[in-house]
């Protein structure tokens, strides 16, 4: 396997606090913002009735007495990172190419990884950012590779899914781009020998895709995460079709029923993760998706 990518790893402080300013604000990703507050209260309070125009000055500050007083502990993580991603990130994404049968062009330039104390990891582009704020705040242990093989899976969908939408002629909808861009990772990072090089055992995904179930035509009824395990298992494993065939044939399936998708984003984005404290409108975003039959 030719032209693994490196990658690199990049502290920016400057990067982080647009970050901040972006995900306090993000109109696709309003739960971020509740994220963000969970983890930092006496960033909450800070901004509270701030003008709009001052916001910055406080995120600026903020983040720059966080890193001051963790300064040890953050450039511990970071020399940790690139000890890790060195010794360990080619081996990895070299079974993540093979499972997605993914050749990066020879000018393909490296991947920059760039720690950040969100308590979620973003990217952008071929740059992703790894929280650490769990190895900060928490003591857990570092998970840079799982985040590097997690988001750069993401940036070969992106890839590969320019050649099959012009195969297909349709675009995809956002909502459903989005639960199948993180339940086909789930499937991926789960599938040997990637997660025992991750030790990554059982992995269910971004907690947005951990409720969705679709209803079969033979009304079984599955986790989503299952069915796109199992479709790629019939389509890429058992009939030995390219990973590009494989996201033809589950897109023509998904494709039809994309709006449900959406109705299942619009629940998740006003109540997040205090779904599973609210029983009623869990029960309704576990109301499975039934899957069209194909004529």
């Amino acid at each position: 396997m030719k032209n693994i990518p490196k990658i690199k790893v990049k502290k920016d402080i400057n990067k982080e606090i647009d970050l901040f300013l972006k995900f306090l604000h993000h109109p696709y990703y309003p739960q971020s913002r509740v994220k963000i507050f969970q983890s930092f209260s006496e960033l909450k309070s800070l901004l509270k009735n701030q003008e709009s125009e001052k916001e910055k000055v406080v995120i600026q500050q903020f983040i720059k007495d966080f890193y001051k007083i963790h300064n040890k502990k953050i450039e511990r993580n970071i020399n940790d990172s690139k000890k890790i991603l060195k010794e360990k990130s080619h081996k990895a994404l070299k079974e993540l190419s093979k499972l997605m049968d993914y050749q990066w062009p020879k000018n393909h330039s490296n991947y920059t990884a760039m720690p950040t104390i969100l308590p979620f990891s973003p990217f952008d582009n071929n740059t992703f950012y790894f929280s650490i704020l769990g190895q900060i705040k928490e003591k857990k242990s570092n998970n840079v590779l799982f985040i590097a093989c997690h988001e750069i899976s993401h940036f070969i969908f992106f890839d590969v899914l320019k050649k099959v939408k012009q195969k297909i002629n349709k675009s995809l909808p956002n909502d459903l781009r989005n639960y199948f861009k993180e339940a086909l990772t789930a499937v991926l990072l789960n599938r040997k020998p990637l997660c025992d090089i991750l030790n990554l055992h059982n992995y269910k995904g971004n907690p947005e895709i951990r409720d969705i179930q679709i209803k079969k035509p033979n009304n079984t009824i599955i986790s989503f995460n299952e069915f796109i395990n199992e479709q790629y298992e019939t389509i890429k494993i058992k009939n030995k079709k390219p990973f590009e065939r494989f996201l033809k044939e589950i897109l023509i399936i998904l494709l039809p029923i994309n709006k449900e998708f959406s109705k299942k984003r619009a629940i998740w984005n006003k109540y997040g993760n205090q779904l599973s404290k609210k029983a009623t409108i869990l029960r309704r975003y576990q109301i499975p998706i039934n899957q069209i039959k194909k004529r």
